[in-house]
């Protein structure tokens, strides 16, 4: 009996050496023999991006998987998401592993799919007005934000932003159309609106952290801002004139310009720098109104061909009419850009003012030496008002005539020593005193810069030098006032 128990426990440790060791075979012929055979000895690792995410014991079912996973996203993602994800697989020699079937597989993908695209590009809308951009999150915000500009414009919502699509850019790019949204009524009130600066818009790809929120869009674009524009200078104008009237400092104009000081006349046409409060995006707006006003005719004028240009007299005095007018005003934002009158309805005729005026450009004066130094100007000297300008200059020096004309007198005058004086076209005279020799008789012509007289120190003078008057209507007036 013992021997026999003996014997089984050797039995069976020996069939059970014996059940390994086949295992073991098998095992190192598999691959020979599924090479052989065909026998299925792969499976296939599924990878996205690169990443191994499970297995399948069919690869066909992964392209399917990972487009059916992908379509879901969309579905539940508004526009086109730019997500680049890679989805492949690639075959494994495992004779053991767990496998998805296709429903776990795409399942499996639209979860991690789900996951990429809050970190992905998505389609936005960017809006740009000159250098100013701003992204928005879709078409309805841009829309929003362009009504938000025109509202203060058109308070009966009038108008409405048409968003058109621009067939002839290559990217995504729209253009925009303000358009009423029905027949404009007859009569006074808004007849137009519109942009005053070209408006574009485009889709932008880009992350949601560089969107900016509707609310902040619109008061960046509304909101007033301080801009450098160009002025050309008026009649009347002055630096303070010009500073005033729009609430700043001369300080500042001149801030602005550092070509200009305190000192510096403004000429006409001249074009300088100011600062004016606007905000990004202007509008233009035309609106039409009547009232009633007094207006004026135009002057009339009558030419006379023997009088100079400095001669006008009035014919006929002016008188106001009344009328009533309907006219189309256009602004930039709150400032009148332009006004045209289409219909008028005159209540009372207005009579024009009739002017009478010459056309003869008028004769010149020049200062009647070369050189000298002014000494003595129009003004009370020593108890009497001394009713000319001296220069003093050197004996002999040429005196020429300030102004064509006749010479009325030429010799000795008592305090003026030696004297001339001549009677110019206009009326006016010019008179040279002082002189040591006349070139000139009485009732000669002169032309004017031509030499008359030399200067000297004759009559009542304290030195060498010329006495120079300018009499208009027999009274002397201040000769630097007309010399050119």
């Amino acid at each position: 009996m013992r021997r026999k128990r003996l014997f089984g426990k050797y039995f069976k440790l020996k069939y059970a050496m014996w059940a390994m060791g086949c295992c073991a075979a098998l095992l190192c012929a598999a691959p020979i023999l599924g090479d052989t055979y065909g026998l299925e000895t792969t499976y296939c690792e599924v990878l996205l991006d690169g990443e191994v995410i499970g297995a399948v014991a069919d690869p066909s079912v992964v392209d399917q998987a990972f487009l059916d996973a992908r379509a879901q996203v969309s579905r539940e993602t508004s526009g086109l998401v730019l997500a680049n994800v890679a989805c492949d697989f690639q075959q494994v020699e495992k004779l053991v592993g767990s496998t998805l079937e296709s429903t776990e597989l795409e399942n499996l993908i639209y979860g991690l799919l789900k996951e990429k695209v809050k970190t992905a590009k998505q389609k936005y809308y960017l809006v740009k007005v000159n250098e100013f951009t701003v992204n928005l999150r879709n078409m309805d915000e841009v829309k929003a934000l362009l009504l938000a500009a025109l509202s203060p414009y058109d308070p009966d919502g009038m108008f409405q932003v048409e968003v058109i699509s621009d067939t002839s850019r290559e990217l995504n790019a729209f253009t925009i159309q303000v358009t009423p949204k029905g027949e404009i009524p007859e009569g006074d009130g808004l007849k137009a609106l519109d942009f005053f600066e070209k408006v574009e818009i485009a889709e932008a790809y880009i992350n949601e952290e560089q969107l900016t929120e509707l609310s902040e869009a619109i008061d960046q674009v509304t909101k007033e801002k301080e801009k450098n524009q160009t002025y050309e200078v008026q009649p009347g104008d002055t630096l303070s004139v010009i500073a005033n009237s729009r609430g700043y400092y001369v300080d500042e104009v001149l801030a602005l310009n550092p070509g200009l000081s305190r000192d510096t006349t403004l000429q006409i046409g001249d074009e300088i720098v100011i600062s004016v409060p606007e905000p990004e995006l202007s509008i233009s707006s035309t609106v039409q109104s009547t009232y009633e006003e007094d207006y004026f005719a135009e002057t009339q004028y009558i030419d006379n061909d023997s009088w100079y240009t400095t001669e006008r007299v009035v014919r006929q005095e002016p008188s106001a009419g009344h009328h009533e007018v309907t006219v189309l005003t256009t602004s930039k934002n709150q400032t009148e850009t332009g006004r045209e009158m289409i219909a008028e309805n005159v209540i009372v005729e207005p009579v024009p003012e009739i002017i009478e005026k010459g056309t003869q450009t008028p004769p010149t004066y020049i200062k009647p030496i070369t050189g000298g130094t002014l000494t003595s100007g129009f003004k009370w000297r020593w108890g009497r008002m001394h009713k000319g300008i001296d220069w003093a200059t050197p004996v002999g020096t040429a005196v020429r005539a300030s102004c064509g004309g006749t010479v009325v007198s030429a010799g000795w005058s008592n305090g003026y020593g030696y004297c001339i004086t001549l009677r110019h076209p206009d009326g006016r005279q010019t008179r040279y005193a002082h002189l040591s020799k006349i070139l000139v008789s009485t009732g000669q012509k002169v032309e004017q810069n031509e030499r008359i007289a030399l200067s000297g120190n004759t009559g009542r003078s304290t030195g060498p030098h010329v006495h120079f008057e300018i009499l208009i209507n027999g009274a002397q007036v201040n000769p630097l006032q007309y010399l050119n």
